[in-house]
């Protein structure tokens, strides 16, 4: 039986808001934690005498991916290793970046070999020295960056003392133009149906990822938000499950107590394991150096964007906290006392800033553990962002800002207001057989953390258009181009941030001009077409501040499966995940999708304002590289609807290619089972 506030310690704080019924208001303060310091601000829980339940044994649930149990199986006595990318510094023509490993604690230290031609230094840091019977090591790595173009490829070699495993990744010359991969949702939710999960399987993506990687070698790969799907411990975790049908009152002024939480930490640690470890994961992680940005997956399903009873609560806050300990293990090789010292930023959140090579930088912002109903990031982040940003970014020709919630996406004002109506009524009301059956394990609308979580809902959008605001501002006083990186919303699309009413201003000349790159997911089931559908029929264009024009442009010109020609083309819901390079385009051979009627021919201004888009080439029928030809060919006669892009002018001399690969729901009739689609991003002149 659950243990925490009793009644009568709940009517005893000074600050305690009921309904007419005598449930606890959503929107007022916590009555037992009134004033957290942050999201993980959890207050300390009572002693109790009493025992939770164990966990059950696992058990497999899907036989296309073996490796998946409920709960997740504990480790095996050696894990990793699993490669991070944390920036070059050209003044010392240095790579840097950290390894993580796990050996259990009945095991001596594991050793490691480089073997290649840069001169390699390393040093090795004990993380936890006993964290569920392993000890987690983090192993630092600074790398000589050769002059020339061209990769350098570094071998690895671990003794484990009873086995020995092996690989390779490759690095990026200093004049070498960077490759890359980004990808979000990396499992499947607790609604996804299993057996559409066997039909999904967990690797066919990834699969086609690794199938490209091993044809051109990424020099790094972001992850762009969750990557762990946590959903399941509502269902795993017997006191969790007990804690989901508590009543009102208690559900959200219980303790999250001491054994709970380390029953938790533990149901994250296994869960981590089992991703990481999952054949096609794990070939990704030791051998593509990677980056990464969490997002509510992480932690809880809408993590941040509840009400401040709920979002305050002991449970919310204990098992936020729980989720960032084990994220800044995963997915950032560090703990909350290095954080800083391993170069995460930020006011509360951790931030990164990489710089790669002489060209590109990528940032990551934090977008959880400082968001409530009103900010996503504290200003003093964004300070500290733009501060970072104003120091690192001279001379560079291209930024990516790495937001796993899309920075621009479509509004559903409707659905915005008819959700945050039921979140207000009181809970009573919420209980009702119809409306209860739209809620969430939360007791709250199911969409409406889905809307609030978007920078597009109401309450953010100030918020967002301000940070739009300063990233003109640093593009036009940097002359860099910024292009975002999302993912979050289960489909694939580009939008776009020009200058309004651009009459004679070119691409490569205009600072307004950003691209927001949607890419989701790489696992998780995507919508359905109809759903999609209602995207292209609500307002795809906005003027969000002066002077600029946004817009989610038409991008996918033919359908994945056929070649034919789509007539909604903004957003498709097949699973997909982004290869992106800083490539020089000095002959452009890219087509832009458009009409050339005779008003098209003679208004060249119009044509400047087209996206340099065209269709990329196709996977072979098992679905590995990318050596086949495109869906479709134009001919370039004069009944053919697009034309040659005009070159330079338009797309630039330092191009960062995008280049979207969709999985075929159906095969394609030539048995592609990869498609993908390009769009050049020209540099700032």
């Amino acid at each position: 039986m659950a243990e925490g506030s009793s009644q009568e310690d709940i009517n005893q704080c000074n600050i305690v808001v009921k309904d007419s019924n005598g449930d606890l208001d959503a929107n007022a303060p916590n009555p037992v934690n009134l004033h957290p310091h942050d999201n993980a601000d959890c207050p300390t829980p009572k002693p109790t005498t009493t025992k939770i339940e164990d966990l059950p044994a696992p058990t497999h649930v899907s036989v296309q991916s073996p490796n998946i149990t409920r709960p997740p199986q504990r480790p095996s006595s050696s894990l990793g290793p699993y490669y991070q990318f944390l920036t070059t510094d050209l003044n010392q023509m240095l790579w840097y970046g950290s390894v993580l490993i796990f050996r259990d604690v009945s095991f001596e230290q594991p050793t490691i070999e480089f073997s290649c031609e840069p001169k390699l230094e390393f040093n090795w840091e004990i993380l936890y020295d006993n964290i569920f019977n392993m000890r987690a090591y983090r192993i630092n790595l600074s790398i000589e960056l050769r002059n020339g173009e061209g990769d350098d490829e570094i071998r690895w070699k671990i003794n484990w003392g009873d086995h020995i495993t092996d690989g390779l990744f490759h690095l990026a010359r200093s004049n070498q133009k960077w490759r890359g991969g980004f990808f979000s949702c990396n499992g499947f939710d607790a609604t996804v149906p299993e057996q559409t999960k066997s039909d999904l399987t967990f690797g066919d993506v990834w699969e086609h990822l690794n199938s490209v990687h091993n044809e051109t070698p990424l020099h790094i790969l972001l992850w762009g938000g969750d990557q762990n799907y946590i959903d399941f411990m509502f269902e795993d975790v017997p006191y969790l499950r007990e804690w989901v049908e508590m009543e009102w009152n208690l559900k959200w002024t219980c303790d999250y107590r001491d054994d709970l939480r380390e029953q938790v930490e533990e149901y994250h640690f296994n869960s981590y394991v089992q991703n990481w470890e999952r054949p096609e994961v794990k070939n990704a992680l030791a051998s593509i150096p990677s980056v990464m940005m969490w997002d509510d997956h992480d932690i809880f399903d809408g993590a941040g964007s509840y009400p401040p009873l709920l979002h305050d609560s002991p449970m919310m806050t204990g098992l936020f906290d729980t989720a960032q300990k084990l994220r800044l293990l995963f997915q950032h090789h560090t703990t909350k006392e290095k954080a800083r010292q391993h170069g995460l930023f930020g006011y509360h959140g951790y931030n990164f800033l990489a710089r790669c090579g002489p060209d590109l930088v990528i940032i990551g912002c934090d977008g959880r553990t400082e968001r409530n109903t009103e900010i996503v990031q504290h200003p003093q982040s964004w300070d500290l962002i733009f501060n970072q940003l104003e120091q690192h970014t001279t001379n560079i020709t291209h930024l990516i800002v790495l937001f796993p919630v899309p920075f621009s996406f479509v509004r559903f004002k409707l659905a915005e207001t008819i959700f945050d109506h039921l979140k207000n009524l009181p809970n009573k009301y919420r209980q009702g057989s119809i409306v209860k059956q739209t809620n969430s394990i939360f007791g709250l609308p199911e969409l409406y953390d889905d809307l609030l979580d978007e920078w597009t809902h109401k309450a953010h959008i100030n918020e967002r258009n301000h940070g739009l605001a300063r990233f003109q501002e640093l593009a036009e006083s940097k002359r860099i181009r910024v292009t975002f990186f999302s993912g979050d919303v289960h489909c694939c699309g580009i939008s776009r941030f020009q200058t309004q009413n651009q009459t004679g201003l070119l691409p490569i000349h205009d600072s307004k001009l950003m691209y927001q790159i949607i890419s989701s997911a790489i696992v998780n089931i995507p919508p359905s077409r109809r759903t999609l559908l209602v995207a292209h029929y609500v307002k795809t264009k906005w003027h969000p501040i002066d002077d600029t024009e946004e817009e989610l442009i038409d991008f996918f010109p033919r359908l994945p499966e056929t070649g034919r020609k789509i007539r909604h083309k903004k957003l498709l819901s097949n699973r997909n995940w982004c290869y992106f390079e800083i490539c020089q385009e000095t002959n452009s051979t890219v087509y832009n999708h458009t009409k050339t009627g005779l008003f098209r021919r003679h208004s060249k201004s119009k044509e400047q304002h087209s996206p340099a888009i065209d269709l990329g080439p196709t996977s072979t029928c098992d679905g590995h590289g990318s050596a086949r030809s495109p869906i479709h060919r134009h001919s370039h006669s004069g009944a053919c609807s697009a034309r040659k892009s005009v070159g330079e002018e338009i797309i630039g001399t330092e191009t960062l290619k995008i280049r979207l690969w969709l999985e075929s729901g159906k095969k394609h009739k030539e048995g592609r089972r990869f498609v993908s689609y390009e769009l050049l991003i020209p540099n700032l002149v």
